[in-house]
């Protein structure tokens, strides 16, 4: 809910009121953004079936992905079930379908890919100057040396780590239009700033 700027209502076991009230605190310590989400990809939503899991397929891939109400001009690539491109046959089998959205974007037009871990959802905040990574880790395990690509020319600013605070950026390289770098040991949250080089 933090990491997507959403509301919720939670009901906490008592249990687990410790953890949620760490949680809590380290959020609480995270300065504010305001900047907008991100996307490569819009999706046209025509509310059949098959596009929530679709969107939620794409959201695993973590392809940067934006649901709309019709065809946008600001993103490199609009996903409309039923068009020549994308056609709606395909759209019964979810997974193959996901997969030629992000055959369609190309892995270099994609503005975010990480390596290293399979269970880690990203969501991109960004302007022109600045930009914001969440990184939410559902696998339940910590991930040791998580790899991010990002399009542009990048320099992080700060990583904070649920339960290890400020946490070191590692290796950061400049390599074919794409800022890279390392994440040390992560838990199940992680956020990156990063302003643009100038």
């Amino acid at each position: 809910a933090f990491a997507y700027g959403a509301d919720a209502v939670l009901a906490i076991d008592p249990a687990d009121l410790e953890s949620f009230g760490k949680m809590r605190t380290f959020l609480s310590s995270v300065p504010d953004s305001s900047l907008p989400p991100f996307a490569d990809v819009a999706v046209v939503d025509d509310a059949s079936p098959p596009v929530g899991e679709i969107l939620n397929l794409m959201a695993r891939r973590n392809l940067l992905w934006r649901a709309v109400p019709k065809e946008a001009p600001d993103v490199a690539l609009n996903v409309r079930i039923g068009s020549k491109e994308f056609p709606r046959k395909e759209a019964q089998n979810p997974e193959t379908f996901a997969l030629s959205v992000r055959r369609r974007l190309t892995d270099e037009k994609r503005s975010l890919r990480l390596y290293g871990s399979e269970v880690v959802l990203a969501r991109l905040v960004r302007d022109a100057g600045h930009a914001r990574l969440h990184l939410v880790n559902y696998g339940g395990r910590m991930i040791d040396g998580l790899r991010v690509r990002l399009l542009g020319s990048w320099v992080p600013s700060e990583a904070l780590a649920y339960g290890q605070g400020r946490v070191a950026v590692e290796d950061l390289l400049s390599v074919e239009g794409a800022t890279e770098f390392s994440l040390g040991l992560i838990g199940p949250y992680a956020i990156v700033d990063l302003t643009a080089a100038k």
